[in-house]
């Protein structure tokens, strides 16, 4: 059986790959906005159906990764609040 403080170091490095990812995930969002903006300027007065569409999805990235980041926050709180009662 593990002792108290190799559990508190293994939830420790959960919290420290959870926050990696959630930087991650910033990063991705980031470069999809990026991506919706240079195609909307390359874009710029097109009336294809297919250029909305793609503009839709990268901004439909954002929106996912900030529901990701929601609950990345939520489970890197839990574990903080478990380590702080072990």
């Amino acid at each position: 059986m593990a002792s108290i403080e190799e559990v508190r170091a293994a939830i420790a490095q959960a919290v420290d790959k959870a926050n990696e990812s959630a930087k991650a995930l910033q990063q991705a969002a980031s470069l999809a906005e990026d991506a919706q903006a240079l195609l909307n300027s390359a874009t710029q007065g097109s009336a294809q159906s297919d250029v909305e569409s793609a503009n839709a999805q990268f901004a439909q990235v954002a929106s996912g990764v900030s529901d990701l980041q929601k609950y990345l926050e939520n489970g890197i709180s839990q574990a903080e609040s478990i380590n702080s009662r072990l």
